[in-house]
C-alpha cells in the first residue's frame, strides 16, 4: 500500500540569487584578525592552522572572502546570480537612483533613501569584470558637519546614510526585481564590523522584513571582531506586538528598547571619569553592540545566522553553500516490506570533486593576424564544434559510412557484435526504488565491504506518513543495533546496485534528550565480482610482539591522539581544487599572470599546513617517536641473488 500524500509543496530551486553586501566604513581599515586575547569568549576561535595567518585590513580580508565565496558560486553552476552592494560609499548608484551626489540638493538628501550606496552588479550571472571591480573596492572616507558646510572648523559627527539598514533593503528591492515569481535559493550576505551608526527607517524596515519573510530569503551576516553568534531556523513568529515595537534582542537576552539606548550611553559615559580617548572607545563599543543586538533581531525574525567569524577561512566556511543538486530532487520509492511501500527522496552525501570540464574555443585574429583582445584585455574567443569521423584501415582516404559500421565486444581473439536494441534487451526493467531485503546484525557487515559515494533516504516532504516510515525505521535500527540490506536502482532501468540501509546518526553524543535519528544512510556494497581476493604473507617469523613492544605501540598512539577539531576532513579543503581556484581567481583578477598558486603551504615555518601533523603534537611525541623506532629498527636486508631472467620457452627448448 502506498501512503496518503497532502498538498503538495514548491519545487525546490537548484539555482541560487545571492546578494552580498559589504561594508567600507572608515573603521574597516582596522586590522584583521583581532588578536586572541580580545577575542569574545563567545566568537568562532580559530583553528590550529588559522593562528599564524597574516593580518590584514577588514576591508582587504572581507574582499578576499567575497571574491572567494562569488568564484566558488560561479564554479558551483553557471545558472547561480549574484549581486553586490558596496555600503558608505562617497557617491550613490544602484537601479532605485542613479545620481551622482553632487545633483541631490540638501534638503533631498535628507529625505532620500538609500544614499551613499553602490551597486556594483545586479542581480545576474557573475562574470570576471565583477571580480576586478570588487578588488579595486576602497574606503571613502567622508563625514558631514554638524551646519552642513564644509568648514573645517566645525564639528564633525558620522554620516549614518548608506548603513547596513540601507544595504539590506536595497538587496530586497534588487532580489524581488530578478526573482519575483521565479523559482531561486534567495539569500544576503552581510560583511560588516558594524561600527558606526546608521539610519533605520522602522516603516521601510518592517516591510523588508515582511517581504524578506514571504520570499523565503535568508539573512547570514559575517560580524568582523563581533562578540555573538546567532542562527534561527525557522524565522521567529512575527506579531502585532513585534513590529510596533522598535525593540532588538540577542539570541540569549531579553528585548532593548531604542528609546532607553542613549540614556544608558550617557549614563555609563558620565559615571566613570576617564579621558577623551576611553570615551570614544566606549562610545564605539556600546555603538557596536547595539548594532549587533539589532542585526541579530533582524536575523530572528528574517531566518538565517549571525557568524562572529575570527580568520578569512571562517568566512568561507560559514557563508558559502554548494546549491542544491539535482540529485537532491530524485523521488525513489521506498519498499520497506513486500506489500509496503512508501515515497521518498534521495541525494547524495559525499561525492569527490574534480576540475571543471576543460572547454575548447577558436582564437580570434584580425586582418594583421594577431589575437584579438576586447576592452577588459581579455582574448576572444568563438565557440568550436567537435565531429568524429572513422576511415578504413586498409584504404585511409575512404571514410565508412555510418550504416557500414557495427560495435561489439572483444572475446577472446574474435569480437562479438552486439547492437543498441540487444543493450536495451540487457537491462532489468525497474523504477528508480530501494527494495529492503532484510535486516542483520551491525556486526555482520564489515567496513571492508562499504562502498562510496553515500547517500541519504528521506521520507517525501509530500508525504506525512513517508516522513514517519522513514524516521520510524531510522530509530528501530539505531534502538536494535541493525542494518538493512537492500538493492538500489538509481535511474529508470538502471543496473542495481547492494547495499545497506543505516540510520543517520548527526549527534554521535551519548546523553539524555539526544536528538534521535531520522532518516537514513544509503551505503553501497559489492558484488561477488567486485571483491579482490588478496592473500598476504605471513609475518610470524618477522615480528615477535611482546610486552616492550606492545607499550611502545601503545605510548605512540596516546602521544599522537587528536583532538575533534585537528585534522578534521570536514575542514581541510582539497589541495588540487584550492590551488585550481585560487589560480583562476589570481588570473582573473590580472590578465597578465601566467604562473600557478599553490593550494598548500610549502616549505613555511610559520604557517601550517591543514595536510600536516600538527606541530606540537610532533614536538611533544617526539621520546616515543625515538622508542619507537628503536624498539622496531629496520635492517637492511640483503638481496638473496640476482633477479632470474626470463626466457620463452622456445629459448629454453634451444638450449637443452
Amino acid at each position: 500500500m502506498k501512503s496518503g500524500v497532502v498538498a503538495k509543496k514548491a519545487p525546490t530551486a537548484s539555482k541560487q540569487a545571492i546578494v552580498y553586501i559589504i561594508d567600507t566604513s572608515p573603521s574597516m581599515k582596522q586590522f584583521y584578525p583581532p588578536s586572541t586575547s580580545s577575542s569574545s569568549k563567545n566568537a568562532i576561535r580559530p583553528s590550529d592552522d588559522d593562528i599564524n595567518i597574516e593580518r590584514q585590513p577588514r576591508l582587504d580580508a572581507a574582499k578576499e572572502a567575497l571574491i572567494g565565496l562569488i568564484t566558488d558560486l560561479m564554479l558551483q553552476s553557471k545558472t547561480n546570480e549574484c549581486g553586490v552592494i558596496v555600503l558608505h560609499t562617497q557617491k550613490t548608484k544602484h537601479h532605485l537612483i542613479d545620481l551622482r551626489e553632487d545633483d541631490l540638493k540638501k534638503d533631498e538628501q535628507e529625505v532620500t533613501n538609500f544614499i551613499h550606496l553602490t551597486e556594483l552588479s545586479p542581480v545576474q550571472r557573475p562574470s570576471v569584470d565583477l571580480l576586478r571591480q570588487i578588488q579595486s573596492i576602497s574606503i571613502s572616507s567622508f563625514e558631514t558637519h554638524i551646519d552642513g558646510t564644509d568648514s573645517s572648523n566645525t564639528r564633525m559627527m558620522q554620516n549614518r546614510a548608506g548603513g547596513f539598514c540601507d544595504g539590506i533593503m536595497l538587496a530586497f528591492s534588487s532580489l524581488k526585481r530578478k526573482t519575483s515569481g521565479k523559482i531561486y535559493n534567495r539569500k544576503i550576505i552581510l560583511i560588516t564590523d558594524a561600527e558606526r551608526e546608521v539610519n533605520i527607517h522602522w516603516d521601510q524596515l518592517d516591510g523588508t522584513v515582511e517581504g524578506l519573510r514571504e520570499i523565503e530569503c535568508d539573512l547570514a551576516v559575517i560580524g568582523l571582531d563581533f562578540q555573538r553568534s546567532a542562527e534561527y531556523h525557522p524565522p521567529a513568529v512575527l506579531s502585532a506586538t513585534t513590529a510596533e515595537t522598535n525593540a532588538t534582542t540577542t539570541s540569549d537576552g531579553p528585548p532593548r528598547e531604542e528609546g532607553d539606548k542613549n540614556d544608558n550611553k550617557a549614563n555609563a559615559i558620565n559615571d566613570q571619569t576617564v579621558d577623551t580617548s576611553t570615551e570614544k572607545q566606549l562610545q564605539a563599543a556600546m555603538i557596536k553592540d547595539d548594532n549587533e543586538m539589532l542585526l541579530i533581531s533582524l536575523t530572528k525574525y528574517i531566518g538565517g545566522t549571525v557568524h562572529a567569524a575570527s580568520t578569512i577561512q571562517q568566512i568561507l566556511k560559514q557563508a558559502s553553500g554548494r546549491r542544491i543538486p539535482k540529485s537532491a530532487l530524485s523521488k525513489i520509492e521506498l519498499q520497506i516490506a513486500p506489500s509496503v511501500t512508501v515515497e521518498a527522496r534521495i541525494s547524495l552525501s559525499t561525492t569527490k570533486q574534480s576540475f571543471p570540464s576543460l572547454k575548447r574555443e577558436a582564437v580570434t585574429l584580425n586582418e594583421k593576424g594577431e589575437v584579438e583582445k576586447n576592452v577588459l584585455g581579455e582574448i576572444m574567443s568563438t565557440p568550436v564544434m567537435n565531429i568524429t569521423s572513422h576511415w578504413d584501415i586498409d584504404d585511409p582516404d575512404v571514410e565508412v559510412e555510418l550504416v557500414k559500421r557495427a560495435q561489439g565486444y572483444p572475446y577472446g581473439s574474435d569480437l562479438i557484435p552486439i547492437g543498441d536494441m540487444e543493450l536495451e534487451g540487457l537491462k532489468l526493467r525497474s523504477v528508480p526504488r530501494v527494495t529492503i531485503l532484510g535486516f542483520a546484525a551491525a556486526e555482520r557487515i564489515p567496513m571492508t565491504v562499504w562502498m562510496g559515494p553515500t547517500r541519504i533516504v528521506s521520507g517525501s516532504v509530500d508525504s506525512r506518513r513517508a516522513c514517519l516510515a522513514v524516521s520510524a525505521l531510522a530509530q528501530a535500527l539505531y534502538g536494535l543495533n541493525q542494518l538493512a540490506i537492500c538493492t538500489f536502482v538509481k535511474q529508470k532501468d538502471s543496473d542495481p546496485e547492494m547495499g545497506i540501509l543505516a540510520p543517520l546518526v548527526e549527534d554521535q553524543s551519548i546523553h539524555v534528550g539526544a536528538e534521535k535519528p531520522k532518516v537514513l544512510l544509503y551505503v553501497r556494497m559489492p558484488f561477488a565480482d567486485d571483491i579482490q581476493n588478496l592473500t598476504m604473507n605471513p609475518l610470524k617469523d618477522h615480528v615477535r610482539m611482546d610486552d616492550k613492544a606492545t607499550h611502545v605501540c601503545n605510548d605512540l598512539i596516546d602521544a599522537f591522539m587528536l583532538s575533534d577539531t585537528e585534522l578534521n576532513p570536514a575542514s581541510i579543503p582539497n589541495p588540487a581544487i584550492r590551488s585550481f581556484r585560487k589560480t583562476m581567481i589570481q588570473r582573473a583578477l590580472d590578465s597578465d599572470f601566467g604562473g600557478i598558486v599553490h593550494g598548500r603551504i610549502q616549505n613555511s615555518i610559520n604557517d601550517m599546513d591543514p595536510m600536516r601533523t600538527p606541530l606540537q603534537m610532533v614536538e611533544a611525541g617526539e621520546k616515543q617517536t625515538k622508542a619507537f623506532r628503536d624498539t622496531f629498527a629496520l635492517e637492511e636486508v640483503q638481496k638473496v641473488g640476482k633477479k632470474r631472467k626470463k626466457f620463452f620457452f622456445s629459448h629454453s627448448e634451444e638450449d637443452t
